[in-house]
């Protein structure tokens, strides 16, 4: 016997009595990956076992429990014995477990062992094997982590609360930024101001006003002005840099002056110093009230995430009664849920309402609302969308904890039939939208085995937008045969669909918002495709919305 083939033989063996491990489930995959004659041995034993198990269920054949002292002879006579065996049980119990057999193990085949070369989308940036790559990386020194009203410079590039800050320039018109360095010191800068971030532990401040809290953790970081240094020994204090001079003044603990040639300055709580542009230090009175901290900074938050809530929610009454809209969900429904995601459509059509399986209420993207989350295999929302379409846009807020699937869905029709669409993201970080082209219409032998065109993005999700707020939204125009992701209200892609495989008609039915529903293997196993992380908003419509529209959509609901 093939080496190969009997090394599949004794982990079948094993599986068969529940002692195989993650190592050998690993070791059939790759064999079962590699080889045409051990998929067919495979197919083969699937087929006997199942004919076996139908005779001892039908009371044909007693059932008999092999003893593990007989499993080396059990082994090396069960090829030999496999056809005696099968010509030993019924007919009609071969032919039904071969048609389930070949027709399961044939899509788990597909799915499970050819994932690299046919099923999964390959990802257009692939740089090599998962073994080539290194170890995932992040970059920056300090975290945004507030902002109030800001307006940035000229030549910065804006930021969003959670990004992380490398070293270089950050310079603000007007506004408040909450900035929490590595080494663990919070500032509060004020604009106008800007800034040269050099390291977790220092920044160098050309101008503008700023405050510092530093716990011992933290203890030595430092600002500079010029030619002096304000190391901190664990403290609180405030900076301020104008072409008058710089202020220094302290709040609590003790900072430390440092210049070149000039002995070292202590300055303790209650105590300030004003350095004029010529050098020289005079004492000058501690006003902590002209330096905003961070728990008035935080109700300044407060009070711009509710004036946010109330815009969105006013935009949010006028989009319900878009006449393009074929489902929105808004998850901002009162009271018990009851296991329901009401449809926010108006007029009201409660036939649209989802059914919630396994996942949770969970906070939204304000304090005031609530989202679903999705983390168990199972979590699910079950929705039934009927009706036929052209164009198609799909839109939501997503907070993704991580992509730990191979594919994360969105929105996934139950069979995939024509004109029916998938939206997911995959492992990779790419958006994926496609609809299914029935392959008996395409015309031509080089592609009569496409079904679909899949259109993936370029990689926009990294470990440092878990747990963010993000805006996704994909248009597909069936009149012109167009596919373009969006991340943020920005265009992410676009990309023209073949002529041969645009679908003019589009349909969705019974559907999953976070999952796919339909078992893909034997014994009600499925595929985990459930997202893991939350949904906070949802809407699709029977048009390809313009990036206008879009753009108007993420501002709107940003919180």
């Amino acid at each position: 016997m093939n080496s190969l083939i009997e090394e599949l033989e004794l982990l079948i063996f094993d599986w068969e009595a529940g002692t195989l491990d993650d190592a050998g489930v690993q070791r059939v995959r790759e064999i079962l990956s590699t080889s045409e004659e051990a998929r067919t041995f495979y197919v083969q034993q699937q087929i006997l076992n199942a004919a076996l198990k139908l005779d001892v269920n039908a009371g044909l054949v007693p059932p008999k429990i092999p003893d593990p002292a007989e499993k080396a002879l059990a082994i090396e006579s069960r090829l030999k014995k496999g056809t005696s065996h099968v010509f030993r049980v019924s007919y009609w119990a071969v032919a039904v477990a071969s048609l389930v057999i070949c027709v399961l193990t044939g899509r788990l085949l597909q799915l499970e062992f050819l994932r690299d070369n046919q099923s999964r989308p390959v990802a257009r940036n692939d740089i090599g094997t998962r073994k080539e790559q290194k170890e995932p990386t992040s970059e920056g020194i300090a975290l945004v982590t507030r902002l109030v009203d800001v307006a940035w410079e000229a030549n910065q590039n804006s930021h969003e609360v959670g990004d992380a800050l490398s070293p270089g320039r950050l310079a603000i018109k007007s506004g408040f930024v909450q900035i929490e360095f590595f080494c663990g010191a919070t500032v509060i800068v004020e604009g106008p101001s800007e800034l040269d971030l050099q390291s977790p532990l220092l920044a160098r401040v050309r101008s503008g006003r700023l405050r510092a809290r530093v716990p011992p953790a933290a203890r030595g970081f430092s600002l500079e002005v010029d030619d002096m240094k304000v190391v901190d020994l664990g403290t609180e204090f405030g900076l301020s840099v104008s072409p008058e001079g710089t202020n220094v003044q302290v709040f609590d603990g003790e900072v430390e002056l440092h210049q070149l040639d000039v002995e070292t300055r202590l300055l303790s709580a209650g105590k300030a110093l004003i350095r004029s542009a010529e050098g020289d230090y005079s004492e000058t009175e501690v006003t902590p009230d002209s330096f905003l901290d961070i728990a008035t900074l935080e109700s300044r938050v407060a009070g711009q995430r509710e004036k946010r809530y109330e815009r969105w929610q006013r935009w949010s009454e006028e989009l319900r009664r878009d006449e393009r809209l074929i489902a929105y969900y808004t998850f901002d429904q009162d009271g018990d849920w009851l296991r329901r995601l009401i449809s926010s459509l108006e007029p009201i059509n409660s036939e649209l309402d989802g059914a919630i399986v396994g996942a949770h209420r969970f906070p939204g993207r304000w304090a005031l609302k609530d989202s679903l989350e999705f983390k168990r295999p199972g979590d699910r929302v079950r929705v039934q969308i009927p009706g036929e379409f052209n164009s198609l846009t799909f839109a939501c807020w997503v907070k993704i904890d991580s992509l730990d699937r191979w594919y994360n869905s969105l929105f996934l029709t139950d069979h995939y039939n024509q004109g029916e669409p998938h939206w997911q993201i995959l492992d990779t970080g790419q958006l994926f939208f496609s609809v299914r082209h029935k392959a008996d219409d395409v015309r031509g032998p080089a592609v009569k085995e496409k079904t679909h065109q899949a259109v993936l993005s370029p990689p926009f999700w990294k470990p440092s937008l878990s747990g963010r707020w993000l805006h996704l939204a994909t248009t597909y125009d069936a009149d012109v045969g167009r596919t373009t992701h969006y991340f943020n209200g920005n265009v992410l892609h676009e990309e023209s669909i073949d002529e041969e495989l645009i679908v003019k008609t589009t349909r969705i039915g019974a559907a999953s918002i976070g999952n796919w529903s339909i078992p893909t293997r034997p014994d009600s196993e499925f595929a985990i495709r459930n997202l893991n992380g939350s949904i906070d908003e949802f809407a699709i419509f029977a048009a390809s919305l313009t990036a206008d529209e879009i753009k108007e959509m993420y501002e709107n609901g940003k919180p």
